[in-house]
């Protein structure tokens, strides 16, 4: 973070500490919000989420961030592990390995089996047979599997023993981790701890698993990180914006983003020094533009970058005359041998990455300051109302002391019985809260629904394309179309499940806090300080692995339509296939939806239901609470220690 963001951080701990020393000695006020907020004060850091398929430039846009090649590049996407750069601590500067576990790897090279239609019987015999394999064997879209599998196996006797552990290396020695693809396909995360600026101040880029990975527990990894991240970076390569698993993930995203409510996506646009004319690369731009916006991104932000042109401009930076880098920049500049090089600001300002720093920096710290100042806020909030009402009860007390008691002890009897009517209605399954929960609940499985079905069309597209059937037996290229269009439906409703998840907890969060409003504002109608309560955490609902499934045989009986080639794409063949085998794929989806969604449903109401206990038994704890401070002694001194509280907390500042 820079200076003055430190300095605002560290001015609001210094507040919290401030608060908590002016209001030990008052034994009514409960200070843990203001405490807790401090704590995680001191633990923020900004993270940042690269995202991207594999070779559209992730990690050279990140080397070009840092600088320096801190980053090796994956030789296949399959093997693509996580990579986290952060500061160095105790450990400074190091790079940790770690190795996907037996259990992890089984389940990667059992996916890898099952998407051949090969049976299999454990991992050791998995393995051998990988060996065995020929990619040349296959059909071309199965042969990533078999490359991955036969990486497996090359592999296997060197790492097998590192399964499940983790080593400090070097980056000499990463590259033979995660360049030589016989190891790569067992790493599933690297730690590099560096001192660098960017670190410094705070921030931690993850460089994330291509989108178009074969392994779903990539997606998994990459929801997880798309909803932690304070920012996303895309990157799409100049020359192929938009495959399959580019629009999955944007899908993905603009349902995090709806739901928070945030707009924290960078879109960059790679390698856009290839472009043959002005013309051309706003062509590129305007389709990037319209296509984030087709996908959900309402207010995108997109960046015209080439990494190796900002990479060669901040090595030339630390050494003017390294002749790898000015031929890098020659290269990608299109200027000859005898030509000068621009300075390195202007190299930097033509890379696309002065604006990409600039915005990204402003935007992370901003929200983080915003974010850090509405937490204190609503924490001083809190204490100045237990103050606040605390006052009034002592200036009550001391006008009449028996009569303040006797009427305070009426009002909580009849307070206490209608909290416990409230209880028994709004824990109760059948209640009109639940019931409307569920039906709000049911209406979003339906509109996903509604939403798969209309990508329909576009994923038949996809998957029956005039390239498949170029070379090969028609009949085997009608099962792959039918295989790949039934993996891209499983992975819609893998996206539209994750996403309804996300608003079901968003959805209990809101019921628990309406109840708690509700009862907030009636204790304060009798003056009585609402109980400092535990924020609702529904992230137990949010499930990140889904791994739905629609047959293949589902269009079986569809492939009538096909007689050759020309007949589907040029005659009606295609069209048919498609409006006769949407009813009925539709309702294979429909039911899987609706299977997905229901455990997600149950398990969010189940939540709600124990919330809501949880809530009404601090409420009924602060009436229990109240009903002995109305029966406490009086006692000098109390008042004017409660005005000077008053006085001091309307006095400070955020």
């Amino acid at each position: 973070m820079t200076t003055s963001n430190h300095r605002s951080e560290q001015r609001l701990r210094e507040l919290l500490r401030d608060v908590q020393i002016n209001l030990q000695t008052l034994p009514d006020i409960s200070l843990r919000e203001v405490m807790d907020v401090e704590q995680r004060l001191a633990r923020r850091d900004y993270l940042v989420a690269v995202f991207g398929a594999f070779s559209a430039g992730k990690s050279s846009l990140l080397n070009a961030l840092f600088g320096e090649s801190l980053l090796t590049v994956s030789p296949n996407p399959t093997t693509a592990a996580v990579t986290q750069l952060q500061a160095e601590d105790e450990r400074q500067a190091q790079i940790v390995v770690s190795a996907k576990t037996e259990e992890e790897l089984w389940r990667d090279v059992a996916s890898a089996f099952s998407a051949l239609h090969e049976p299999f019987s454990g991992l050791d015999e998995a393995i051998h047979r990988a060996g065995a394999m020929n990619a040349k064997d296959y059909p071309t879209s199965l042969r990533r599997h078999v490359r991955f599998l036969k990486a497996i196996y090359e592999g296997y006797a060197v790492m097998r023993d590192r399964l499940g552990t983790a080593w400090t290396t070097t980056l000499d020695e990463l590259k033979s981790f995660t360049a030589i693809e016989a190891n790569a396909a067992y790493v599933t995360r690297v730690d590099v701890y560096a001192d660098h600026p960017w670190l410094r101040k705070g921030f931690i880029f993850v460089d994330t698993p291509g989108v178009d990975s074969i392994h779903r527990r990539h997606t998994d990894v990459a929801f997880r990180y798309m909803r932690h991240a304070d920012a996303v970076i895309f990157v799409m390569y100049y020359t192929h914006a938009f495959t399959q698993g580019d629009r999955d993930f944007l899908l993905q995203l603009a349902g995090v983003q709806d739901v928070a409510k945030t707009n924290k996506l960078f879109a960059v646009i790679n390698a856009v020094d290839l472009a043959k004319s002005a013309e051309e690369r706003d062509a590129v731009r305007t389709r990037v533009f319209s296509e984030l916006r087709r996908l959900g991104i309402r207010e995108p932000r997109v960046y015209e970058v080439s990494a190796q042109i900002g990479l060669a401009a901040r090595r030339l930076s630390a050494a003017p005359d390294d002749e790898q880098y000015q031929a890098m920049a020659r290269t990608r500049l299109q200027l000859d041998s005898t030509a000068p090089l621009p300075n390195v600001d202007e190299m930097l300002a033509v890379s696309g990455l002065t604006a990409l720093e600039q915005e990204l920096t402003e935007y992370v710290q901003t929200e983080g300051d915003q974010l850090a100042a509405d937490m204190v806020r609503r924490a001083l909030a809190q204490v100045a109302s237990q103050v606040d009402h605390l006052l009034s009860d002592e200036v009550a007390r001391q006008a009449d002391d028996k009569s303040f008691r006797n009427r305070r002890q009426n009002e909580l009897v009849k307070l206490r019985e209608t909290l416990n009517e409230a209880h028994a209605r709004d824990t109760d399954r059948a209640s009109s809260l639940l019931g409307q929960y569920v039906h709000d609940l049911e209406e979003l499985v339906f509109h996903a629904s509604e939403r798969i079905r209309l990508r329909y069309r576009d994923l038949f597209r996809e998957a029956f394309h005039p390239g498949q059937f170029r070379v090969g037996r028609s009949q085997d290229k009608l099962r792959e179309a039918g295989e790949r269009l039934a993996d891209a439906l499983a992975r819609q409703i893998d996206i539209e499940t994750r996403t309804f998840s996300l608003r079901a907890a968003a959805l209990a969060e809101q019921n628990v806090r309406r109840v708690a409003e509700v009862w907030g504002e009636a204790f304060d109608e009798h003056a009585l300080q609402a109980p400092a309560l535990e924020e609702p955490d529904f992230s137990g609902v949010v499930v990140e692995s889904v791994a739905a499934n629609v047959p293949a045989d589902t269009f079986q009986p569809f492939y009538r339509h096909f007689s050759s080639a020309k007949q589907f794409f040029e005659g009606d063949g295609q069209r048919k296939m498609m409006d006769e085998s949407e009813p009925a794929v539709m309702e294979v989806v429909k039911a899987s939806m609706e299977k997905t969604t229901q455990a997600v449903l149950d398990d969010a109401i189940n939540r709600l239901q124990s919330a809501l206990e949880v809530l009404y038994a601090a409420f009924e704890s602060q009436l229990d609470t109240a009903e002995q401070a109305a029966l406490r002694p009086f006692e000098a001194g109390r008042l004017e220690a409660l005005q000077r509280a008053q006085a001091y907390l309307r006095e400070l500042r955020v």
